[in-house]
């Protein structure tokens, strides 16, 4: 990570009833954050469950969680904001937190 950026842990609830609509615009969503993981602004994302995955059962998907790399709150902000899951109502506007952060151990690194 450069020296000017801050890490910021990111969870983002999803509203209640979205699954559906959280799996029909998954596709825009995962294209959306590739070109945002392969700059290094997106370190680590993924869903946030209400269990443990359980195999050949589906996960019970509750909302994400993303570690991302920028110079400001404000840049979080903006990059949340423009994602499909949030301009659809996916994720829970109300309950979005974005916390300073600052990783003690980080695998591959």
């Amino acid at each position: 990570m450069a020296d000017s950026k801050q890490q910021w842990l990111c969870i983002l609830p999803d509203g209640a009833g979205k699954l559906e609509k959280r799996m029909e615009v998954r596709p825009q969503h995962l294209e959306g954050v590739k070109p945002k993981f392969a700059s290094g602004l997106v370190t680590m994302g993924g869903a946030t469950l209400d269990e443990p995955v359980k195999e050949g059962e589906p996960m019970k998907i509750n909302g994400s969680a993303m570690i991302v790399e920028a110079d400001s709150e404000a840049e979080v902000k903006k990059l949340i904001e423009s994602d499909i899951y949030y301009t659809t109502g996916v994720w829970d506007a109300n309950k979005v937190q974005i916390l300073p952060f600052k990783a003690a151990v980080w695998k591959g690194r």
